[in-house]
């Protein structure tokens, strides 16, 4: 009797409790600053309102009271008190916590002081910590924000040193941040151009004895003039069309991918008309149409040369389509043999492409043959 009665108080006194709660406003404790998201797993049987719930954290610290108290519920039988964390304690989690952050800028300027000597560095010497430094570089640079601080702290300083570093080592992974830097960031495409890199860069891709130093100056190139105006003026002024026409006749497969895929971009460009007459002009269509003629073609390259090719006889254009009709060049027959073998690979785009170039440059010949 006495137990059914306690039990029944309980109930009202639970009742009671949950009514007043539901009257207190949903504002009334919220923090003035934005609390963490939080969110908890979500328990496979029924919810019951948890009495005295913590405030949610706002640091670090609020995280770890906000844990203890959540979960002291779920501990051993008996009750568990929140006691003030001791000096000993707080300090090993103090170190612990800021052993997990880092100064970025910190670690760049370090990497920065370390590689503004890269030029003391002879052939014969081990160039392992100036690359460290450098692959330090590159895990920070990969925002525009950091790649712009970057810029303002000094680091582009070490670039004229690094690209003519007699390691390749050192001049491929340069290359690399460049790229990293510049991709779809005007500010880094600008700052790289004012301080004369483009030269450097495709006097790399032109000559480097390293293949990975050619591969990565050119995947820089693509990155600073990709949607950079100004950028296209300096290929210009340093031959950089020609650069790219000389890549792509490389035996080494990824440049000459590359220099493909970066032509056709530029071809393909809105209002390209001076760089599509200027490639004309350089003999790109006899060198697109003598490589697609070549068994060796790549299928990567095979599909940016026929892109190629359609972009430079758009609307078209007749000094190309003079140049597609040239009988040496043999291209009616290399496109036809292409479109057999894209239509037996079920390549649809790459077979449509092929099928609207013969139709672009040749159905005329083909009606008068008919007549």
């Amino acid at each position: 009797m006495g137990t059914s009665q306690s039990r029944k108080n309980k109930h009202n006194t639970m009742n009671s409790n949950n009514k007043e709660s539901s009257k207190t406003p949903a504002n009334e404790n919220a923090s003035s600053t934005r609390p963490l998201s939080i969110e908890a797993a979500r328990p496979s049987g029924p919810m019951h309102p948890v009495e005295n719930q913590p405030r949610q954290p706002e640091n670090l610290q609020g995280l770890l009271r906000f844990a203890m108290e959540a979960t002291k519920a779920e501990d051993a039988p008996h009750s568990t008190h929140f006691t003030p964390m001791d000096e000993e304690r707080k300090k090993f989690l103090n170190e612990a916590i800021n052993s997990l952050t880092v100064n970025v800028i910190e670690e760049l300027q370090k990497s920065i002081k370390l590689l503004r000597d890269v030029m003391e560095l002879r052939p014969e010497d081990d160039p392992a910590d100036y690359e460290n430094a450098l692959e330090v570089i590159a895990e920070y640079i990969d925002s525009t924000d950091i790649a712009n601080d970057f810029y303002k702290i000094g680091g582009f300083s070490i670039f004229g040193h690094c690209l003519n570093s007699p390691h390749a080592s050192i001049r491929w992974k340069a290359a690399d941040i460049i790229a990293e830097l510049t991709q779809n960031n005007p500010f880094c495409q600008d700052k790289v151009l004012e301080m004369g890199l483009m030269p450097i860069l495709l006097g790399m891709v032109d000559s480097d004895p390293s293949d990975q130093a050619r591969i990565k100056s050119l995947y820089a190139v693509s990155c600073i003039v990709r949607g950079n105006a100004l950028a296209l003026k300096y290929m210009d002024v340093n031959d950089g069309y020609a650069v790219l026409m000389r890549a792509l006749q490389s035996p080494i497969e990824k440049l000459q991918i590359k220099s493909a895929f970066l032509l056709s971009a530029l071809c393909n460009k809105e209002n390209a008309h001076v760089i599509r007459s200027k490639m004309i002009k350089m003999g790109l269509v006899k060198q697109a149409a003598e490589l697609l003629a070549m068994s060796t073609a790549l299928p990567d390259t095979r599909d940016r040369l026929l892109d190629i090719l359609n972009s430079l006889t758009l609307d078209s254009n007749l000094p190309a389509l003079r140049e597609c009709r040239r009988p040496e060049l043999r291209l009616k027959e290399t496109l036809e043999r292409h479109l057999l073998d894209l239509n037996a690979e079920e390549a649809v785009d790459e077979a449509q492409s092929c099928a609207q170039l013969l139709d672009k440059i040749f159905a005329d010949q083909s009606m008068n043959q008919d007549r």
